[in-house]
C-alpha cells in the first residue's frame, strides 16, 4: 500500500470529480435522480478512487480498464439492490423504485448503457488524474 501524499490526494479528487460531474451531467440532461443516488455515487466514487490509488494502482491501461469495469458493475448493481429493491425506502430514505430511462438530449437509450457510462466515466477520471498531475508537476 502506498503512503498518502499530496499528489495521491489530488489524483483522488480529480478522479472523483470527473466521474461524478460527468454522471451528474448525463442525469441532468436526461431524467434526473434522487439525492440518495447522487450522494451514494459520490461516496462510492471516493471509496473506489482511494482503493485504486492506494491499493491497486498501476500504469497499465488494461488494469485501469478492468478496475473501471469492476467499479461500473458495483455502482450499477449496488444501486439496483439498494434502491430499486425498496431497501432504502424501507429505511425511510427517498429514492426511486425503478431505474430511470437513459435519456441524453431527448434520445432514449437502453438502461444497460448506464453500466458502460459508469465504467467509462471512472476510467476517464483515473486517466485524467494521471495526465493532469503529470502536466502540473
Amino acid at each position: 500500500m502506498r503512503k498518502p501524499n499530496k499528489d495521491i490526494i489530488i489524483k483522488i479528487i480529480i478522479a472523483v470529480a470527473v466521474f461524478w460531474i460527468s454522471d451528474f451531467a448525463l442525469h441532468f440532461t436526461g431524467v434526473g435522480e434522487s439525492r440518495f443516488y447522487y450522494i451514494s455515487k459520490f461516496f462510492n466514487a471516493v471509496l473506489f478512487a482511494i482503493l485504486w490509488f492506494f491499493v491497486f494502482y498501476s500504469r497499465k491501461h488494461w488494469k485501469k480498464i478492468v478496475y473501471s469495469l469492476a467499479f461500473g458493475t458495483w455502482i450499477s448493481f449496488y444501486y439496483l439492490i439498494a434502491s430499486y429493491s425498496g431497501f432504502v425506502q424501507y429505511l425511510g430514505i427517498y429514492a426511486r423504485y425503478t431505474p430511470p430511462p437513459f435519456v441524453i438530449f431527448g434520445i432514449f437509450l437502453i438502461s444497460f448503457i448506464w453500466w458502460i457510462t459508469h465504467s467509462l466515466g471512472f476510467y476517464i477520471g483515473i486517466e485524467m488524474a494521471e495526465l493532469l498531475k503529470k502536466k502540473f508537476n
